[in-house]
């Protein structure tokens, strides 16, 4: 766990999980952060979690692990919400011990019941490892599963998450992207791109040609997203470099929270780079860039400039936290960020080119204007093909 580490700053690159931790980050924006880790049920507002922010409570001496995992839903049940408005007068440093529970860990909605007659132990492979569930109802008659993990330490059991499963397990197509089948499929897609791209007829070879005369016909407009957006995410660099040493742990214990609900931990622990590298790719194509940026983009542009702002400003804020790489290791990861970030800057200068050709010609060319938008999607699509493998290949081959 990285808790028990530190300081995340003195972590070696060679360490698989600080790589992923760093890396697999590229991936992820604030929507799509929210969207795979829940929330709260209509109606209910989404708690805060007061200190101890984590969950770490130390059961005393002779406890059972049931036992234990009981006294740690109770406790779970028993926080007190507290409002953003008395979060916003804390220091950074009090700020960042409230973080991993306000993001990771929050309590349940008030009303939440557990029926502790219903737990079950989970068979786990990790020694020392123990995990429970609890059936549980949320408000509103909402049907759920609590789960407890415990790790002995000490000749303690001391519980290290306590939540409801839903927001943690893997469903749908994220899980379906951890079979096999998934892992072939993504290869012979990715055999089939690289077939077209070397056939000069091909439609997305063409669409490719139609993409780079979008960007030369709106180069300046192109030019300023790319570096407006990448200043940003510099910002945030610099922000998080800035950052007191207490709140690397708590800025790295939510990305790991993150990448692991979006099924990337599962995916690069398994070493299968095939795996790695289409669930790397749904998340950045099918989610980021489909879902959020092109969406939001194709409502003449604003929306997209905005949103994208913001998040990459957050996104860009642990990898000021990295330190202590090789040249070679520094390179690796700025060719990555090179190809994920420039795909999602695309599309939101596609965002752009919409407006702009609105704004020149009139609303009578919106088809003209969103059809150069369309075709960012061709150029993103290909850089995060490639970005996928990448990020796979060096971070499970170590390259």
């Amino acid at each position: 766990m990285i808790r028990t580490l530190h300081s995340p700053r003195s972590f070696p690159w060679s360490s698989p999980r600080r790589l992923l931790l760093v890396l697999a980050w590229a991936v992820l924006l604030a929507g799509g952060v929210a969207a795979a880790q829940g929330g709260a049920p209509d109606g209910v507002d989404a708690p805060v979690v007061t200190a101890p922010s984590t969950v770490d409570a130390v059961v005393a001496n002779g406890a059972s692990a049931e036992e234990a995992a009981d006294a740690a839903v109770r406790t779970w049940l028993a926080r007190v919400p507290i409002g953003f408005d008395q979060l916003s007068s804390l220091d950074a440093e009090q700020l960042c011990r409230e973080l991993p529970g306000l993001v990771t860990a929050p309590p349940p909605p008030a009303g939440t019941e557990v029926r502790f007659d219903d737990r079950v132990e989970r068979p786990v492979e990790e020694e020392n490892v123990k995990v429970f569930t609890y059936a549980a109802v949320r408000p509103v008659d909402q049907l759920d599963v609590v789960e407890v993990r415990l790790e002995l330490r000490d000749g303690q059991w001391v519980d290290t998450r306590v939540g409801f499963l839903s927001t943690t397990e893997l469903s749908g197509v994220r899980a379906w992207l951890q079979t096999p089948a998934a892992s072939w499929l993504f290869v012979a897609f990715t055999v089939l791109m690289v077939v077209m791209l070397i056939n000069p007829a091909s439609a997305v070879r063409r669409w490719l040609r139609a993409g780079r005369a979008a960007i030369a016909e709106h180069r300046r407009l192109v030019l300023f997203t790319i570096i407006g957006l990448f200043g940003l995410f510099g910002l945030g660099v610099l922000t998080g470099s800035s950052l007191p040493d207490s709140c690397d742990v708590a800025v790295l214990e939510i990305v790991e929270s993150a990448i692991t609900s979006l099924g990337a931990t599962a995916a690069y622990g398994s070493g299968d780079v095939p795996r790695a590298a289409a669930t790397t790719f749904y998340q950045n194509f099918v989610v980021v860039t489909l879902s959020v940026t092109f969406t939001l983009s194709a409502l003449l542009g604003i929306p997209g400039y905005l949103y994208a702002a913001a998040s990459f400003f957050v996104q860009g804020v642990p990898f000021g936290l990295i330190g202590g790489g090789t040249a070679g290791e520094l390179l690796a990861l700025v060719v990555l960020v090179l190809l994920e970030l420039s795909a999602y800057f695309l599309v939101v200068a596609g965002g752009g080119m919409l407006l702009a050709t609105v704004a020149r010609r009139g609303f009578g060319q919106l088809g003209t204007g969103f059809s150069k938008l369309l075709l960012m999607l061709p150029i993103a699509m290909v850089l995060l093909l490639i970005g996928a493998w990448y990020e796979a290949v060096i971070i499970i081959l170590g390259f």
